[in-house]
């Protein structure tokens, strides 16, 4: 059975409290399984943006059942084991609904200047250090690590994640050595600004790795994609993508779309009761 999330555009108009307060109560009693947003500081088109994982939790108090997440959040741009922490809060209050989306970061301009930006192989290196450290983080009791990019010692995450054993990772990733990582610790696969016959393609290269790491159940195959405003081009679009292998689909509204919350609202009902 196919499902259907929701993604925020987290930018420009969109970082409006109300708005995304009813695009959350929205998406919660349509029936969409999750609403994951973006997690940028700055973007070439718009440096207007929530922290995400401020507006999760805002978002979690709002909500009942939704899912809430990332779509996707690069691990090299906060120190991980602060990371593990806010993941682990935002799930302990949100009661468990929390999924992270896991990537390596694109956009130099806010690693310049909130973080530090390097090169693909590094940030890649940096992606791997920090999922040891998440997981140890989420999983141990008290954790040192000694990397040759990040080093904690004696660190204790108290509470856990409520997910157990820890809150799933979707990796928003195409290239090898992250798929690799995505089928060590990932629970779902997230790609975007793929073609169906790319997506087939690698998601057979992610189902060998699973089923070398003895990973393959319960392995989530999503995409977001953004949607066409016309119901019957988007599900057309989508069946493509269903025939490739993808079997959830986390769902963009178009930028800057006037009267998007209502727009929201009636396509919203539409697509979901398309997929019932």
């Amino acid at each position: 059975m196919v499902r259907v999330g929701l993604v925020h555009n987290n930018n420009g108009v969109y970082v409006d409290r109300d708005a995304v307060v009813r695009i959350a109560t929205i998406a919660d009693e349509l029936g969409f399984d999750s609403l994951f947003s973006w997690d940028h500081f700055m973007l070439p088109w718009s440096n207007r943006t929530f922290d995400v994982w401020s507006l999760l939790s805002f978002l979690a108090a709002k909500t009942e059942r939704i899912k809430l997440g990332t779509c996707v959040t690069p691990l090299p741009f906060r120190h991980p084991a602060v990371l593990a922490k806010i993941v682990s809060s935002v799930d302990f209050l949100s009661n468990g609904r929390i999924i992270l989306g896991v990537g390596a970061g694109w956009h130099k301009p806010e690693f310049d200047g909130y973080s530090k930006w390097d090169d693909d192989k590094i940030r890649v290196a940096k992606t791997r250090e920090a999922l040891k450290i998440v997981y140890g983080l989420w999983t141990k009791g008290r954790l040192s690590f000694e990397g040759k990019y990040y080093k904690i010692d004696g660190a204790v995450l108290e509470p856990k994640p409520i997910q157990n054993p820890h809150p799933p990772m979707w990796f928003g990733v195409q290239g090898r050595v992250m798929l690799s990582l995505a089928a060590k610790y990932g629970a779902g696969w997230i790609p975007t600004m793929i073609s169906p016959k790319q997506y087939a393609k690698l998601r057979e290269i992610l189902e060998d790795d699973l089923r070398n790491n003895k990973r393959a159940e319960g392995f989530v195959y999503a995409l977001f994609k953004y949607v066409e405003p016309d119901l019957n081009k988007t599900r057309k679009v989508l069946e493509e993508y269903e025939r490739s292998g993808c079997e959830y689909f986390s769902l963009g509204y178009p930028r800057n779309t006037p009267g998007f919350v209502a727009w929201l609202e009636k396509f919203g009902r539409d697509l979901v009761g398309s997929y019932k």
